[in-house]
């Protein structure tokens, strides 16, 4: 006697990590028969974290400072470079005073990966199949 039991396409949160099959011996609580029961399912995971740079300290405080004062403060490009100027910031790479194009690029460029960090992905299980024989 073989069952065949089909599921159709889910989203699950918890995954295991089994990939092919599983063996359980299980018993049948009415005629306490041994049967084997084989699963097979395939799992897609989609994820994007594959080449992601980090900030240094210097490059998170430019950030922070600059989102800060564009949206909580509403200041405008050339009036934040002014006051980072003022402060003593500096580019992280050539050490030049931070133009109003360069707080752009910062805070542009920052927002960008905040929402890429952000960003959730979604793992199905699909194809599942479950067989049970009868020993």
């Amino acid at each position: 006697m073989i069952k065949e039991v089909f599921g159709t396409k889910s989203v699950v949160q918890n995954h295991s990590t089994v990939t092919e099959c599983v063996r359980y011996d299980v018993v049948d609580p009415k005629n306490t028969k041994d049967f084997f029961l084989k699963i097979s399912f395939t799992l897609s995971i989609e994820n994007c974290n594959l080449n992601i740079t980090n900030y240094t300290r210097y490059q998170q405080k430019l950030f922070r400072l600059i989102k800060f004062m564009k949206e909580v403060r509403g200041i405008g490009y050339k009036r934040i470079s002014h006051i980072m100027t003022e402060k003593g910031y500096r580019s992280v790479r050539t050490k030049s005073i931070l133009k109003p194009n360069f707080i752009f690029s910062i805070y542009q460029k920052g927002k960008l990966r905040e929402d890429r960090l952000k960003r959730k992905y979604k793992s199905t299980i699909e194809e599942i199949m479950c067989l049970v024989y009868d020993l």
